[in-house]
């Protein structure tokens, strides 16, 4: 019997799990150059909601980071793991920007891409696939493993045949929940290796205390690789620990052949790089749970949904949350539980609890899934459900992808604009993915979240000397400028909640200090108010403009969610109290129509 390979996931999925994609570049090269020795099979370094954190919270930029651990670990195998068409996205984009980004990933140090679809369909891995057997690198082609509404190995069999014959190199089951028992797994991998005849890999979440017992029954069945992280980064909704494994299969005809000592000393260095994260791991996360056998979602995939509770004071609906979640799931079509599915169906749960009217509020999100804009789930949406998220409108029958047009050339002018002259292939790609972010990072605008082990930002340094006399006017002024009003607010992150003071005009929704506050807008009849706490993305009326009752007056970002905000009346608009870019709280007046 082969051995059985390990693929090291603590630099990507490990970290994505269990430290909200936190990990900075500098803790993660001396963990990267210590594990080069140890004989994995590949090692997970990109991808996934790693790239945003980047970008967002850490002030890096992700392709950089990659370029840094390829040089720290030149002999191993570097692994990507990429979400179909949306590549490390929420949303699908273009075939060239696919095209662009993979080759990019590739040039950067990418050996291998595992390729995943949120929904399993086969139509969103295929242009991605091709992309990267374009610049001659391994094709993993992922399976998102899903219960619902039973077990149904045919489906995956099937499912791994059609990725087979459009050119995998490998299959991967990836099983996001821990749902895959003794029995279940064992069965699956055999008839998928025997079907394709090609190697498969194993991504298993310990999240439901499963996933070691399964491991061995897959290794015995004839799984070929198997996701595991340094102990540090394993266990919860993380995969297996790798020192767990070896020492268990040391001595049988699965044995790993790797020397543990090693892979020991590269733990020690990765547990030493973690002191200063203390405050950052995700608690939920990091125990087993069997909420997922019950199918509910673990309290580690909830997060958006309980912050959007606390928000609303309504934290002791929870339980009713995970209810109408599994019943959300199911008239959505049984998708698999990942991102971004898993944060849609938790939201809309949310919204049907707390409104007490099911989809009276529906997400941007919702509604484009519902359209087939995600592409199609693996069984039908319910018809009801669809007439009340879209109404009289029809879902697309096409491949997602296939609406959009080229958007390289078009990319590259907005970054011009926006002063960033001749772009690189890098930083396009980045900013088709997340155009504020990488404005932001390459302005110098980002303030990384602190850790640990860094010192208080101190007082600002003093202007350089030919600078002097603005610097000193600068300091004058703001001396002599009145106090700004300060707003406490909570914002929640990857399921983590943080405390923010909003300062400066603006924060009140629209409103500028003190004289501003005095004079808020008051909620009577006619007033539309926000539903939540959020980002005004888009203003869509002015005054004097004539709206009918359920018309969008505005569009709120909230829980990475895109929300219409619509007229209660119809009428005219008198007042619009808030612009783009404020922060709103529930309640907070955002139209007026009489």
């Amino acid at each position: 019997m082969p051995r059985l390979e390990l693929v090291e996931c603590s630099l990507r999925a490990g970290q994505q799990a269990l430290l909200l994609s936190r990990l900075r570049n500098r803790h993660a090269i001396p963990v990267a150059r210590v594990l080069d020795g140890c004989g994995f099979a590949g090692l997970d370094v990109f991808g996934g909601t790693t790239f945003e954190a980047a970008l967002r919270f850490l002030g890096e930029d992700p392709f950089g980071q990659l370029r840094a651990i390829r040089e720290a670990a030149p002999s191993s195998t570097l692994m990507a793991s990429l979400g179909g068409q949306a590549l490390t996205g929420h949303r699908h984009v273009g075939d060239d920007v696919v095209d662009a980004f993979i080759k990019v990933a590739a040039d950067a140090g990418i050996d291998r891409f595992r390729i995943h679809d949120p929904l399993n369909d086969v139509r969103n891995l295929r242009h991605a696939m091709e992309a990267a057997r374009r610049v001659g690198r391994q094709v993993e082609a992922a399976i998102v493993y899903a219960d619902s509404p039973r077990h149904d190995p045919d489906l995956v069999v099937a499912l791994a045949e059609e990725l087979a014959g459009i050119g995998a190199d490998s299959i991967c089951i990836h099983d996001p929940l821990g749902l895959l028992g003794v029995a279940r797994i064992g069965d699956l991998v055999q008839r998928v290796v025997d079907a394709t005849n090609l190697p498969l890999a194993l991504s298993l979440s310990t999240q439901t205390g499963q996933a070691e017992f399964a491991v061995y029954a897959a290794a015995v069945a004839g799984a070929s690789r198997l996701d595991v992280a340094l102990a540090p980064l394993a266990g919860g909704a993380s995969v297996p620990a790798a020192e767990g494994v070896i020492a268990a299969l040391r001595g049988t005809e699965l044995d790993t052949g790797i020397d543990l000592d090693p892979v020991t000393a590269a733990s020690a260095e990765l547990e030493h790089q973690l002191l200063p994260y203390d405050g950052v791991f995700d608690v939920p996360a990091l125990r087993v749970d069997g909420a997922a056998l019950r199918g509910l979602l673990p309290p580690a995939a909830m997060g958006h949904a309980l912050a959007e509770l606390r928000e609303r004071n309504q934290i002791d609906r929870l339980d009713d949350v995970e209810i109408e979640a599994r019943r959300v799931r199911a008239e959505l079509g049984h998708p698999p539980m990942v991102t971004p599915i898993i944060e849609i169906v938790a939201t809309q749960a949310v919204y049907n609890v707390c409104d007490g009217d099911r989809y009276a509020t529906v997400s941007q999100e919702v509604k484009d899934y519902c359209l087939g804009l995600y592409g199609s789930p693996p069984y039908p949406i319910d018809p009801e459900v669809r007439r009340l998220v879209n109404g009289r409108e029809e879902p697309i029958t096409c491949r997602p992808a296939d609406l959009l047009e080229p958007a390289l050339p078009a990319l590259r002018r907005e970054l011009e604009r926006e002063g960033v002259k001749s772009p690189d292939d890098a930083t396009v790609v980045s900013f088709a993915l997340f155009p504020l972010e990488t404005l932001a990072l390459r302005r110098s605008e980002v303030v990384p979240e602190r850790l640990g082990d860094e010192p208080q930002a101190e007082e600002a340094a003093a202007a350089p000397q030919e600078n002097g006399d603005a610097a000193t006017a600068a300091t004058e002024a703001i001396a002599a400028a009145p106090p700004e009003e300060v707003r406490e607010l909570t914002v929640e992150v990857d399921g983590q909640s943080y405390s923010v003071r909003v300062i400066g005009a603006g924060v009140g929704g629209g409103g500028g200090g003190a004289s501003a506050a005095a004079a808020a807008p008051v909620v009577r009849e006619g007033t539309v108010v926000a539903p939540m706490q959020g980002l005004i993305l888009k203003v869509a009326v002015k005054v004097g403009d004539n709206v009918d009752l359920g018309g969008v007056v505005a569009v709120l970002e909230a829980m990475k969610m895109q929300n219409d905000v619509t007229a209660s009346r119809a009428g005219t608009v008198s007042a619009v109290h808030v612009k783009e870019g404020d922060v709103v709280g529930p309640r907070d007046p955002i139209v007026q129509i009489d």
